[in-house]
């Protein structure tokens, strides 16, 4: 477990509702527009109407995503189907109101910006990309067969596209800011700030999608929860700096000893918490048998003094042991005490709720 936390802004649950909503919003104001050019516009009845029958089709599709539940929660793929379904719309909109005459080309400006603050540099070029062929495509009835990718209509083309990849581009280094921004902001606020891990009320929304994810798929995992048996003999002994470094070499332990897929945490004070994925009760016991043979074979010096320490870790399993948080921490919580009590070179789960 060596990575440290990071976090993506259009990765958080909240932030993807946040620009699913404004891409509904910039959706409707795409369709108010080409509604406005249609009232306003010379365009022939005939076209006007089919015109209005694809505007409503839009409409639905629209409807769909934001307003009928078809999808329980916003996703990257939806946002990035989403700007596709633009571009192709407006492509369609600019074939039959003058092609490359046409008033609505800057239209095109709008799943651009969308796409570079939601879903990236990568994404933003293949659209510009997309949107390129899209413009070649409009204006090739102009052109001789064999002219269609000649340097007169290259320059044109780039010319065109330039100003939509300089706002592509100064729009994704400003999301990208901002992102990084988020990430550092939240990784101070989910981190504890002594040993580096997770704090405790990071590991609780942690440990709650676990139970959700459990629920949902019907699989089990475990929760350690360990106690430093020595913290307080060090910190009147040698002071609070080496009980300091006493509470890192428990968290290095840690990272040391566990998957990556495993989450370990500073609970508070001197507890420490762990949550394994997809661990039987079993298992767990093994992990924490290797946490703690490994944390009494290390020891670390302060002013000349070789310090070691120990660990007494309770296990609870879900849904062996309960099937709410409050209910796997309490059963850990007096698994951990009663190793205490017993003996400080103990593992167990086997303690009655």
């Amino acid at each position: 477990m060596t990575k440290e936390p990071f976090f993506r802004l259009n990765q958080e649950p909240e932030a993807l509702s946040g620009f699913s909503r404004t891409v509904a919003e910039i959706e409707w104001l795409l369709l108010v527009l080409m509604l406005f050019y249609l009232v306003v516009g010379h365009t022939e009845e005939s076209v006007k109407i089919f015109l209005l029958g694809g505007l409503c089709a839009f409409a639905g599709f629209v409807m769909a995503f934001h307003y009928f539940n078809f999808f329980t929660q916003a996703n990257i793929w939806k946002l990035a189907l989403e700007t596709w379904v633009m571009i192709l719309l407006i492509t369609w909109f600019v074939w039959h109101t003058g092609r490359q005459d046409s008033l609505l080309l800057n239209l095109y400006f709008l799943p651009i910006i969308t796409s570079a603050l939601a879903l990236g540099k990568l994404t933003t070029l293949l659209e510009v990309l997309l949107i390129g062929s899209c413009y070649l495509y409009l204006g090739k009835n102009d052109l001789a067969g064999g002219e269609f990718f000649s340097l007169s209509q290259s320059s044109v083309l780039l010319t065109w596209l330039f100003p939509m990849l300089l706002v592509g581009y100064i729009t994704t280094m400003l999301s990208n800011d901002i992102y990084h921004a988020f990430s550092r902001i939240k990784t101070t606020a989910q981190t504890d700030e002594l040993t580096n891990l997770y704090n405790r009320r990071a590991f609780m929304e942690l440990l709650e999608k676990q139970l959700q994810q459990a629920r949902r798929g019907g699989y089990t995992f475990s929760l350690l929860l360990g106690d430093c048996d020595n913290l307080k003999s060090v910190n009147d002994q040698y002071g609070h700096e080496a009980g300091n470094l006493l509470l890192q070499t428990i968290a290095d332990n840690f990272r040391h000893c566990l998957r990556g897929c495993d989450t370990a945490a500073r609970y508070g004070g001197d507890e420490f918490t762990v949550l394994l994925p997809e661990t039987t009760v079993e298992a767990a016991e093994r992990v924490a048998k290797r946490i703690k043979d490994t944390l009494v074979a290390s020891s670390f010096n302060y002013r000349s003094n070789a310090i070691t320490t120990d660990i007494s870790i309770g296990i609870a399993t879900y849904p062996q042991h309960g099937d709410t948080a409050e209910a796997l921490l309490y059963h850990a919580d007096q698994a951990m005490y009663a190793n205490k009590r017993e003996s400080k070179n103990q593992v167990a789960a086997q303690v009655a709720i």
